[in-house]
C-alpha cells in the first residue's frame, strides 16, 4: 500500500476512492472502504482510500474540542488492513475549506487521481461550508466522467453507526457496544515516559503512556488489551486512592521484564473491566490488580 502525501498531477489514474475522512473506521466506514476494493479488484483498477488530515472539524470548529476515535497513523493501519492499494491523505487547511464542491473534484479526484469511480456513505457532504451534496457530486461525475455509489448506512437496531455515537460510548464507559461498531480493538498510542513509580511498588509496574492531545482517552477504568504481542491491563484514571491527579494511562504487562522508556507503544484495548474506584488502603488495591490481571491471563 503507497502512502501519498499531497500527490502531484498525473502521479495516479484510473483510480477508485473512498472518499471521507473516516474517523474510526468503524463499520459504516468499512462497508463504504470494502465495496471500493472490491470493484476495484474487478475491474482491476487502483483502490484509494481518500482521507484529511487534521480532522476537518479542528479547523472549522476547534471550540468543539472534538477529540480522535483514530489517529491518522492509526487509520492508515486499518486502511491496510481493508486491503486498499494507497492512501491519499489531503492537509486539511483554509484553502481546503473554502473551495468549493467542483474545485475539489476536480483539482483531486480527476485532476489528480485520474478517478473512474467514487465511493461514499449515504450522509456524505463535501465544498465549502460542506454544501456539495451527494446529487451534486453525481452532477459532477456526470461531467467529467465517473460514477458514484453511494453506501447505506449500517445500522444497530434503529440507530446508523456514526463516529459521534462511539465518540460518545467510548467516553462514557459503553466500551463493548463501542467495539461492537468499530469491530476492530480501541487504539492508543504514545510514547513510555517517566510516571511515580507506584507501580513497581505495588508489584505491578507499569508504562505510562504520553498519548496525542487530540486522541480521545476513553471513560476512566480498567481495560484489558493487548501490546507488543502480549495481553495486557490498562489503567485509564487519576489514581484516587492516592490522592486526585491527571489522567494517565498506564499499561501493565503481566511477566515483561525490560524497559520500555523511549519507545512507541500500541495498545490494543479490547474490553473493559471495570469502573476505576477509590480503595479503602494499598493492601486492597494491590488484590484488585492482582484479580485484573487473573482476568486478562485467563481470556
Amino acid at each position: 500500500m503507497k502512502i501519498i502525501l499531497h500527490p502531484k498531477p498525473k502521479n495516479l489514474k484510473n483510480c477508485v476512492v473512498a472518499l471521507g475522512t473516516f474517523d474510526g473506521v468503524h463499520l459504516g466506514h468499512q462497508k463504504v472502504i470494502s465495496q471500493a476494493v472490491k470493484y476495484a479488484k474487478q475491474k482491476k483498477l487502483t483502490s484509494i482510500v481518500m482521507t484529511f488530515d487534521p480532522h476537518p472539524q479542528h479547523l472549522i470548529a476547534p471550540e468543539r474540542g472534538l477529540r480522535l476515535l483514530t489517529t491518522l497513523k492509526e487509520r492508515e493501519q486499518l486502511f491496510r488492513q481493508l486491503g486498499v492499494d494507497g492512501v491519499v491523505v489531503i492537509k486539511f487547511t483554509e484553502h481546503t475549506r473554502r473551495m468549493s464542491s467542483a474545485e475539489f473534484v476536480g483539482k483531486y479526484l480527476v485532476g489528480r487521481l485520474g478517478v473512474r469511480r467514487v465511493f461514499v456513505g449515504y450522509d456524505y457532504a463535501f465544498g465549502e461550508g460542506r454544501k456539495g451534496a451527494i446529487k451534486d457530486l453525481k452532477a459532477l461525475g456526470e461531467q467529467l466522467g465517473f460514477t458514484v455509489t453511494v453506501v447505506v448506512a449500517v445500522k444497530l437496531g434503529s440507530l446508523a453507526v456514526k463516529s459521534s455515537l462511539i465518540r460518545e460510548m467510548v467516553s462514557t464507559g459503553n466500551f463493548t457496544s463501542a467495539i461492537k461498531l468499530l469491530r476492530h480493538p480501541y487504539y492508543i498510542t504514545g510514547k513510555v515516559v517517566k510516571g511515580a513509580g507506584r507501580g513497581t511498588k505495588l508489584g505491578f509496574p507499569t508504562a505510562n503512556l504520553k498519548v496525542d492531545p487530540k486522541k480521545l482517552i476513553p471513560a476512566h477504568g480498567v481495560y484489558a488489551g493487548k501490546v507488543l504481542g502480549r495481553r495486557c491491563v490498562v489503567n485509564i484514571g487519576a489514581r484516587p486512592t492516592f490522592g486526585a491527579g491527571e489522567t494517565l494511562v498506564e499499561v501493565h504487562i503481566p511477566g515483561f521484564k525490560g524497559n520500555l522508556r523511549g519507545k512507541t507503544l500500541q495498545v490494543e484495548l479490547q474490553s473493559r473491566l471495570r469502573e476505576e474506584k477509590q480503595f479503602a488502603d494499598v493492601e486492597d488495591l494491590k488484590k484488585q490488580i492482582a484479580i485484573d490481571v487473573l482476568s486478562v491471563l485467563s481470556v
